[in-house]
């Protein structure tokens, strides 16, 4: 008899738990989102320094194309600014008149409505002049572009002070050798096989890779590359590339 109880205690509680949350919480979270213009900004902000942290993006490592990204999107969900992100469009149009952020409300039936926002200018005549959308897209793309540098640039700088991923043990050395080498390279290990000698010094060919590698800090690298032409072990190829 208590384990049924519990039963439909658990399933009231749950049942008036869903209607409260879905009918009415997130109604009035998702109401005040969308209409309060700081909101909008900080959370398109919070979530572009996310990612940019996130996947380490900097002005080396393709933060371009996630700023293009977010621009594009920003200006369309948040098309009506806050003050702040306002202010430079009010001196812009100050001569002709005050800046106006009015909303529209639409009544489509009972309970049901659509608050659309948009930007006028309150000339000093009175007459409201309803400012073009395609002169707001671009005033926010320009804004939005502006903004998301100045916060990349930021993150960028805190990123390179953040621990750098390790290296590989194995990285691939095939783009270091052109088709030329790689045949020169072949011909040679063939020649030292037909003529019986072991393969402990890699080709010439191929000990001018090691040493440009070597030259450009790319230790690891160069060991693949001799352990790839040479039956030498890792310690000794590690040797071999410390002593060219």
């Amino acid at each position: 008899m208590k384990k049924n109880a519990k039963i439909l205690l658990f399933v009231f509680l749950f049942a008036a738990t869903m209607v409260l949350l879905f009918g009415w919480v997130l109604p009035a979270v998702l109401q005040v989102y969308l209409h309060n213009a700081y909101i909008r900004g900080f959370t398109l902000l919070l979530v572009f320094s996310i990612v940019v942290l996130a996947k380490r993006f900097t002005w080396n490592r393709n933060i371009v194309y996630v700023i293009a990204v977010f621009t594009l999107f920003s200006m369309m969900i948040d098309t009506s600014g806050n003050p702040v992100f306002n202010k430079p469009l009010e001196w812009i149009v100050s001569p002709v008149g005050e800046l106006q952020v009015m909303q529209d409300v639409n009544n489509y039936a009972p309970g049901e409505y659509a608050i659309t926002d948009h930007i006028a200018i309150l000339k000093q005549s009175g007459e409201v002049l309803k400012l073009s959308t395609a002169w707001l897209y671009l005033y926010r793309f320009v804004q939005y572009v502006a903004l998301y540098s100045i916060v990349g640039t930021i993150l960028g700088a805190v990123i390179g002070m953040l621990p750098q991923h390790k290296l590989p043990l194995i990285q691939t050395v095939d783009e270091y050798l052109t088709e030329e080498q790689e045949q020169k390279a072949a011909a040679e290990m063939k020649r030292r096989e037909e003529a019986g000698i072991g393969r402990q010094i890699p080709p010439e060919d191929i000990q001018a890779s090691v040493r440009q590698l070597k030259k450009d800090g790319k230790l690891i690298p160069a060991i693949k590359l001799v352990r790839q032409h040479t039956d030498l072990s890792l310690g000794e190829a590690k040797q071999y590339v410390e002593k060219l």
